[in-house]
């Protein structure tokens, strides 16, 4: 007869030499015998059955009330086996029970989580709220529905709060279409010159600076919906000049508007001169070096400008050391 070490067994059972010498210590397995320290075992044997969580023999009987029933042997469930039949892991289930949606037993012995039929079952339920979009302590909730109108009511709010979450996901895809749109086009436009129309913003708020930040919490972020907005696309740094150069700076929080109101500062709008540039984020130089690309162009195509250009941050790399900011550029014309 051939024979087989605990070792070679555990590869072919998948579980641990420890565990298949324990089977050999018990007598679960037929025909071996240890030669010193190590057991041999009939390469023929058969793997015993895990009686942790024997398999459920289940019968149909008939209850007192005359209603038909699934009655099992030994329904305890462990951890493990709760994970290959459900897919929950040990730290969801234990999630479960802090927040109060389950409350599996615990073995005599070992103290480990023993879950029943019903307990199951309840897995399976909070599973069903899961696919619908309910947290676990929003399925809490549930637990207090006297009816089906209670859950109705309930699922109602649900809905409500989906609905606000895909228009978020709508608006955020929205940014994201447009930054790529930049992203795609800046090897076509970076340098050059059109004129465009600029569309109508409102000022919301002046800063001297962009590193004003002791300012930011009153002066920004109060206009700023912090879930969806980020504060450099709100941001527009405004330059004054002359024919003889650059004259100062302010930073504007602005909005898009559809028209215009005498209660409220717009920047200048219309016809302007259009280009992009792109600078670190600690480059000094960036106005220098705006004034002398627009002036260049401006004596060459004899126009004239109002005295203001408008910088908008459009984009931005992310470097090691210093990020690198694509800006989009817009000088009102006369």
């Amino acid at each position: 007869m051939d024979y087989l070490t605990a070792t070679e067994f555990s590869k072919k059972w998948g579980i641990t030499s420890r565990m298949v010498a324990r089977y050999c210590e018990t007598g679960r397995i037929v025909g071996t015998h240890k030669k010193g320290k190590t057991w041999l075992i009939p390469a023929s044997a058969e793997k015993p059955l895990d009686q942790r969580c024997k398999k459920q023999t289940v019968k149909t009987i008939v209850s007192a009330g005359g209603s038909l029933e699934s009655s099992g042997e030994a329904e305890t469930y462990h951890t493990t086996d709760v994970y290959q039949t459900l897919g929950l892991t040990r730290e969801t289930l234990r999630y479960y029970e802090d927040v109060g949606l389950i409350q599996p037993k615990r073995s005599s012995q070992s103290q480990y989580r023993e879950f029943d039929l019903y307990d199951m079952s309840r897995l399976m339920s909070i599973d069903f709220f899961r696919k619908r979009g309910f947290s676990p302590v929003e399925i809490r909730e549930l637990l207090t529905a006297a009816a089906p109108e209670d859950c109705a009511a309930l699922m109602h709010s649900q809905l409500d709060l989906l609905d606000r979450k895909i228009a978020q996901l709508q608006q955020m895809r929205h940014r994201l279409v447009e930054a790529q749109s930049f992203c795609e086009s800046v090897p076509d436009i970076a340098g050059s010159f059109s004129i465009r129309e600029l569309p109508l913003y409102c000022v919301r708020e002046t800063l001297p600076s962009v590193s004003s930040f002791g300012e930011y919490r009153n002066r920004v972020l109060k206009f700023l919906d912090l879930e969806q907005e980020d504060i450099l696309s709100n941001l527009v740094r405004a330059i004054s000049f002359d024919d003889t150069g650059y004259k100062g700076s302010e930073m504007y929080v602005v909005k898009p508007a559809v028209r215009m109101s005498r209660a409220e500062t717009f920047l200048e709008h219309g016809k302007c001169l259009y280009t992009t540039l792109i600078a670190d984020n600690n480059d000094p130089s960036v106005p220098e070096k705006m004034f002398d690309l627009c002036h260049n162009w401006a004596t060459e195509h004899k126009a004239s400008f109002r005295g203001v250009v408008y910088i908008f941050i459009r984009f931005v790399m992310l470097k090691k050391t210093t990020d690198q900011h694509f800006y989009e550029v817009w000088v009102p014309l006369k």
